[in-house]
């Protein structure tokens, strides 16, 4: 048996760093692809989470601006629902 020299240690770390180097890419690919699926899945809550939202808004300014053309449009008759001599 010959003794081992520098080298050989030398080129067995190297050997040795090479595979750790492909397992930590093997498993830096599949955490990547993972995060990828995750991403995903907050996108499509949060695009739900802004529908449900937006939608009781939406409702809430057509109401708004059809109260806002019932007032102009009583404005353009000349009277106005708020005034007090139109009270009564």
């Amino acid at each position: 048996m010959t003794p081992l020299t520098s080298a050989d240690v030398l080129m067995f770390l190297w050997i040795l760093i090479g595979i750790m180097l492909v397992v930590v890419l093997y498993h830096a690919l599949f955490i990547v692809v993972d995060v990828r699926r995750v991403l995903r899945r907050v996108n499509r809550i949060t695009e739900k989470v802004e529908t449900v939202v937006l939608k009781p808004l939406a409702i809430a300014e057509q109401a708004l601006s059809s109260i806002m053309e019932l007032f102009e449009h009583g404005k353009k008759k000349g009277k106005n629902p708020f005034d007090r001599k139109n009270i009564g």
